[in-house]
């Protein structure tokens, strides 16, 4: 997997609304491109904003790049912003779904295998919910 951290410039507070519009409009926008699986908008404690950006592979990020989607994307943030954003590249080189250190051996989070365990925590089974354990 391949990740994009993006900083944003500052952004005005009256045009603060105006920002977070356009990221929701263009996730829905960019939504069915190819290798593209999650877009996220981050707001730091100082009030400016970051993006994490997670795709297939660094070539998918590159041709997302070269969409019209993207383009109209990069030309309505720059009505609202006067710089820029700057990105940071990764490639994934270990993550909690591929590793399944949220689950024991067991595949549930307290190790006891289910038949061992009593009927009212059976009917709270784990399920893999994103790769991690989690009661239902």
């Amino acid at each position: 997997m391949f990740v994009a951290l993006v900083r944003f410039p500052t952004v005005p507070t009256e045009r603060d609304g105006e920002f977070v519009d356009w990221f929701n409009w263009s996730n829905e926008a960019l939504r069915e491109t190819s290798g593209l699986r999650q877009r996220r908008l981050l707001r730091g404690s100082d009030g400016s904003y970051s993006a994490v950006v997670e795709h297939e592979s660094a070539e998918t990020f590159a041709a997302m790049h070269n969409t019209d989607q993207a383009r109209l994307a990069q030309a309505r943030l720059a009505e609202i912003l006067d710089e820029h954003p700057q990105a940071t590249t990764f490639e994934v080189a270990a993550d909690l779904e591929a590793s399944g250190s949220c689950c024991t051996d067991t595949g549930n989070p307290t190790g006891t295998p289910s038949d061992e365990r009593g009927a009212d925590e059976a009917d709270r089974s784990p399920a893999v919910v994103g790769g991690c354990c989690a009661q239902h």
